[in-house]
């Protein structure tokens, strides 16, 4: 396994060791609801799978639990301005933030920052402004809750390639009942974590045709198609149309409760490399395949290390469907790091911890480790990346935030006499960040 992966090792299993014993010992901490309201009093709708869709399209896929009391209305959640709009409710959100981010490298060719658009950046210092907006509304009808969601994002950093930065729609989504379409995080996605580093990365989002009902005792079931999303750079189209050419059948189970969260999801599609770079070096029958990936997390709450703690952990392994493992940060750089596309075969993990130190005071700790292998005729490249930091976030008012992060990256590339198969070098990098944001 070599070094990176004893490193990956100790820390995954310390922060799973944490999640695993505190699985059946922590009480139940207070509810926190996700509904809309109008006003500071009174709840008109309840919004959660809004929410849930909006806050995916912006940072990858997030789930929260829904609050199904209305005694519990009056919660936390001061996100946004909320209104009426006709005989519904709306949300509006909106954030700007600063970003200046330092690494040391031990080669010029180590992958150490992502930048908002999806490039990597081979400079030591980046700084990068970053914004987004978005709106949410709800509306009860005799078919059921009628939600919308639309979010957007621009983005410059130095050294992006750009003169005036990236403007995109990150995230839109249209849902009646049980049923929602739009540009959202895949079904595949669980862990998300409050970190600077994974933040300025693009989400790990597609077209998606999603159905999800809830079934008693806090169980949800989704069955979602999916558009295919990107293993390169290159082919990576952007949000440009609502397309389905290249179709990801998706599955989801989904069990939540106030303490612990279980996550299971699972996918299946049809990959063609009949027009890969590598097609000689491909065995005969290796043009066309069936892609697949199986995904586990979990997530608890730790309120007998202090309330408001709680511990996240996402294992993934796939075959021809190595889009889906690691984080959005990982997604990002394995993107621009592998040139051509082939058949593979990978995993990933990763966990984290968060802390509440005070009202004010917060920390985060993650680390993820990714392992990727091409399956040719007579060579197997393969890479492997490691990925942590921790940081602090003061909150001096509501609204405003301060945060500082330092973290470690890895990279292993090994070509295998494949030369060109990876566009990137070996090595290791310490990363530093500072940021200061605002939001609504």
């Amino acid at each position: 396994m070599g070094r990176i992966g004893r490193w990956a090792a100790w820390i995954l299993s310390t922060l799973v060791a944490s999640w695993l014993c505190a699985a059946d010992a922590a009480p139940k901490p207070p509810k926190t609801g996700a509904s809309i309201k109008c006003d500071a009093t009174t709840d008109k709708a309840d919004d959660a799978k809004a929410a849930k869709t909006t806050k995916t399209a912006q940072k990858g896929a997030k789930s929260k639990k829904k609050d199904d009391d209305d005694d519990d209305d009056d919660d936390d959640d001061d996100e946004g301005i909320r209104f009426a709009l006709g005989s519904g409710c709306a949300k509006l959100t909106g954030s700007v933030s600063y970003t200046f981010q330092q690494a040391k490298k031990s080669g010029a060719r180590v992958p150490a920052f992502v930048n908002g658009n999806g490039t990597l950046s081979s400079a030591s210092s980046v700084n990068t402004l970053n914004a987004d907006i978005g709106l949410e509304t709800s509306h009860q009808t005799p078919l059921g809750e009628f939600r919308t969601s639309f979010s957007g994002n621009w983005s410059k950093a130095t050294g992006d390639g750009t003169e005036n930065g990236t403007a995109s729609v990150s995230g839109w989504s249209v849902g009646l009942s049980d049923l929602t379409v739009g540009y959202t995080g895949s079904l595949m996605s669980f862990w998300d974590g409050d970190f600077i580093s994974t933040a300025i990365a693009p989400g790990r989002s597609a077209d998606t045709i999603v159905v999800e009902h809830e079934f008693p005792a806090d169980n949800k079931v989704a069955l979602g198609l999916e558009s295919s999303l990107p293993t390169t750079r290159q082919s990576n189209p952007g949000f440009t149309n609502f397309d389905f050419s290249e179709p990801v059948y998706t599955a989801r189970y989904l069990h939540e409760t106030d303490p612990w969260t279980l996550h299971l999801s699972g996918l299946v599609r049809q990959v063609d490399f009949s027009n890969s770079p590598l097609l000689p070096f491909l065995r005969k029958g290796d043009t066309q395949q069936t892609g697949w990936a199986a995904s586990a997390g979990g997530k608890v709450a730790l309120p007998f290390i202090k309330d408001g703690d709680e511990a996240t952990v996402q294992a993934t392994y796939a075959v021809d469907a190595s889009a889906y493992l690691g984080t959005n940060t990982d997604l990002s750089t394995f993107q621009n790091v592998v040139r051509v596309t082939g058949p593979t075969t990978g995993w990933s993990a990763v966990a984290s911890y968060h802390h509440e130190w005070t009202d004010e005071l917060e920390s985060n700790l993650y680390a993820s480790y990714v392992s990727l292998e091409a399956n040719l005729l007579l060579a197997k490249p393969s890479g492997q990346s490691l990925r942590s930091a921790v940081n602090l976030y003061w909150s001096p008012v509501d609204h405003l935030k301060f945060g500082v992060e330092l973290g470690y990256v890895e990279m292993q590339l090994d070509p295998n006499g494949i030369l060109g198969f990876f566009n990137g070098g070996s090595g290791h990098a310490w990363t530093a960040y500072f940021q200061v944001s605002a939001e609504l």
